[in-house]
């Protein structure tokens, strides 16, 4: 019997089993892939993960792995109009790397095989009793048919997660889904420390990236809320490809570039949906509880945000004795508490330029001509804390023209 079985050994699940091994406590660690392994993705990490390394005490080792330090972003409105902006300056520690899964993964993976026990094994299903979640049942490495049992069972098993869908909480609203694809692309141009991201007219809300890794070669992708690429009747690899091979702002930048394997796409439920994630002897984390970013996509930082504070809460739970989803809701609420700001602001974010693209067009353009007004701007882009206020009134009347009414309904899609 053990402490806790934790499901999923990408950044959520690896960071909380390191938690509850730093506390001493009896825990495993299963995946059904053997690491290294690829996950498709964007390949971005900013100051989340590095505030959460540090104080696991692998943040060192993470600077080393094979990847780019990230100082700013370059980003472009609909319109063509780009802009650089920084994040941090050059002579202090970079916020922000690209790292390829493959690398990241494996080395938060490697992390907490040293520090508690980790298994080959897919689950197919939880053990109930009593209405409580007891452990989980499987295939082991052995191709045998196997229960483990826990007091309690962190789920991190992604955004098809099994264990959600037994509890009916695998669901989100097309609004609240995003498609994407990603590939690697060799003999980039122009490639900087900054990420990029852009904002195609036609594609909106959805965006364009371009994340630098070393030696010329990019990650490159395009990702759209769902509803919106059915009611467009989007294709996301020919609206790439065409992107790429006709926009100005990349067409010249790729035409020495070449395409490194395949076009690979995947789902990302959204944070903007915000769902139910715990139950009698369970909580849910990453993925799984549908952490992801509604402007960016990126759901790095949330998921380990998520295994932080689900490790912390299962901790008070074994201390108590309690497994019931009254006591597991703390989860619930201490998380959001951590992510909800910046959840709520950038979903504010997404439909203002959704319904209003020329207010992005007017963002980009003064912040190109206007130096005082960039950096002004710089101040609510991510890793600074400030982002929650763009898209309030206070930060709107920088861009909103006498006589203009700018209204967004607090559930208008």
């Amino acid at each position: 019997m053990y402490d806790v079985v934790v499901v999923g050994g990408g950044p959520a699940g690896t960071i909380a089993a390191m938690y509850l091994a730093k506390a001493g406590k009896k825990a495993v660690l299963l995946d059904k892939a053997v690491f290294p392994r690829d996950k498709t993705c964007g390949d971005a990490q900013g100051r989340k993960a590095a505030a959460i390394l540090r104080e696991l005490g692998v943040y060192e080792g993470y600077t080393k792995l094979p990847g780019q330090q990230i100082y700013g972003i370059t980003l472009s409105s609909p319109n063509g109009t780009q802009v650089d902006v920084d994040v941090e300056q050059r002579d202090k520690p970079a916020p922000g790397y690209v790292h390829k899964r493959m690398d990241f993964d494996n080395y938060l993976f490697q992390c907490a095989k040293e520090r508690t026990e980790t298994r080959i094994f897919t689950v197919t299903e939880p053990i109930l009793e009593d209405d409580y979640v007891k452990g989980v049942k499987g295939i082991n490495e052995h191709g045998k048919q196997e229960e483990i049992r826990a007091k309690v069972v962190l789920a991190a098993d992604g955004a098809t997660s099994v264990l959600a869908s037994r509890f009916g909480l695998n669901t989100n609203p097309h609004e609240h889904f995003i498609v994407a694809i990603r590939a690697y692309y060799k003999n980039v141009k122009e490639l900087t420390d900054r990420i990029e991201i852009h904002l195609i007219k036609s594609l909106l809300p959805g965006y364009f990236w371009i994340f630098p890794l070393p030696d010329g070669e990019a990650n490159v992708g395009l990702g759209m809320i769902t509803k919106d690429m059915q009611n467009k009747k989007v294709n996301l690899k020919q609206a790439m490809l065409k992107e790429i091979e006709e926009n100005p702002l990349f067409k010249e930048r790729f035409s020495e570039a070449k395409l490194d394997g395949d076009i690979k796409g995947w789902n990302l439920p959204i944070a903007s949906h915000h769902r139910k994630c715990f139950a009698n002897g369970i909580i849910f984390l990453g993925d799984a509880a549908s952490l992801i970013d509604p402007l960016s996509g990126e759901g790095v930082g949330n998921a380990m945000i998520s295994g932080r504070v689900g490790a912390h809460i299962v901790l008070d739970a074994l201390h108590r004795n309690d497994f019931s989803e009254q006591f597991l809701e703390k989860y619930d609420t201490l998380l959001w508490e951590a992510i909800g700001p910046e959840v709520e602001a950038n979903y504010r974010l997404q439909r203002l330029g959704k319904k209003f693209p020329f207010l992005i067009d007017r963002l980009m353009m003064k912040a190109k001509k206007d130096e005082s007004f960039r950096r002004k701007f710089e101040d609510l882009l991510p890793y600074t804390g400030g982002r929650k206020k763009i898209g309030q009134e206070s930060f709107l009347q920088y861009l909103v023209e006498p006589g203009e009414k700018i209204e967004l309904a607090p559930e208008e899609d």
